[in-house]
């Protein structure tokens, strides 16, 4: 095993600045802002490009503390999945049955034994109808070849019955890629224990995935989250948004406005303020031949005698690198800001709030979605 790093000795280059830039820990953002930061501008963010320069470059100990910082501070960042499935009529009492629930050991639950450990395992918590399965992991740093640090980072999975509805609707919590996954099996668990006692329909939780939307779907949707809910949130600015061409913009219309991005551009990261109005977004046109990966909207909001500003970012995740037909969508409030000084207990119930406002947002802009699908089918018909 090599040494640890000494920051205050060393200055890492080389090999070594390109194994920890190319880990899946550091995102393509942190290289190319640290780039940046060094006097290097390029068009391309990818990390094909940004790698090598910044690996050809030497790293300051404080621009390394700097990098390794934000990557922690971003994957430490609660993050919100949801997801549901069908209960049988007259099927029996779902949180009952879930006090029984045989949760899975740590070495089943577990995605890399070396590199995580549970400090609180999962648990069931009951209250109010609705249950909870908190714990946390210790995590080894992905760093730890240069620094001795462990992280702990938090996971959750809540279920609670959706109003009169026949449907159990699972809320996913999770602070990093080990927490993502454990409540994938968590809730999969779940889903399969209730199905065999005859209180699920299926032991399949429905999920909104890339998969669910065509590109013209899925650009219409994520416009459609800038809406408003009416006595909480204002209508939303979008602050930044990530696409990829489809086929490297090959398909791309003859138009002024495109055709120059046609085989040269894969991808682009616009940010700016009221983005809702450029023409990527705001043409229908042009929604076939791309598709959004994320985008970040700020929305005001009031609250009682709470008022202020907070941003959402939305984006697709699952397993494995990239995006898939089969990642989910992911949802996470980045920033919160207050107009007025408030307490913590006014905050975190605003939080709870906003959070469930947004979560209303995304299930009613997918199930008009899905309406307008039906729609057109049966016109098609």
């Amino acid at each position: 095993m090599r040494s640890k790093f000494d920051l205050d000795a060393s200055i890492l280059s080389g090999g070594e600045l390109r194994t920890l830039l190319n880990s899946d820990h550091i995102s393509y953002g942190e290289v190319h802002s640290c780039l940046k930061k060094k006097g290097v501008f390029i068009g391309r963010s990818d990390k094909s490009v940004t790698v090598p320069l910044l690996s050809a470059t030497l790293l300051t100990p404080t621009e390394f503390t700097d990098l390794i910082e934000a990557s922690v501070d971003r994957e430490s960042q609660p993050k919100n999945k949801v997801s549901s499935i069908d209960l049988v009529p007259g099927g029996g009492d779902w949180v009952a049955s879930l006090r029984d629930l045989p949760l899975s050991t740590k070495s089943d639950l577990s995605v890399d034994h070396e590199a995580i450990d549970f400090v609180t395992m999962p648990h069931v918590e009951i209250e109010s109808g609705k249950v909870r399965i908190p714990y946390v992991i210790n995590k080894k740093d992905y760093s730890k070849e240069w620094l001795e640090r462990e992280l702990e980072f938090e996971g959750e999975v809540s279920i609670e019955k959706k109003g009169n509805a026949l449907v159990l609707e699972f809320s996913s919590t999770h602070s990093s890629k080990e927490t993502e996954e454990i409540n994938r099996k968590i809730v999969n668990q779940i889903s399969k224990f209730l199905k065999n006692n005859n209180i699920a329909m299926s032991s399949n939780p429905r999920a909104i995935t890339f998969g669910s939307f065509s590109n013209i779907e899925r650009v219409r949707f994520f416009k459609r989250l800038t809406a408003s809910v009416q006595g909480r949130l204002d209508l939303g600015k979008v602050d930044n948004i990530e696409i990829s061409l489809v086929n490297s913009g090959a398909d791309l219309p003859n138009d002024p406005e495109v055709s120059w991005m046609k085989r040269v551009v894969k991808g682009l990261r616009i940010s700016g303020e009221k983005l809702n109005d450029i023409f990527l977004i705001n043409n229908e046109k042009y929604y076939p031949y791309y598709s959004i990966q994320k985008m970040d909207v700020d929305y005001g909001f009031k609250f009682k005698a709470n008022e202020g500003q907070c941003r959402f970012c939305f984006s697709f995740s699952g397993p494995g690198k990239g995006v898939s037909e089969q990642s989910e969508l992911v949802f996470s409030c980045v920033n919160l800001r207050f107009k007025n000084r408030v307490n913590e207990f006014a905050k975190k119930e605003t939080s709870k709030v906003i959070h469930n406002s947004i979560k209303d947002l995304i299930e009613e802009k997918y199930q008009l979605m899905l309406k307008e699908r039906e729609k057109d089918k049966r016109v098609d018909d």
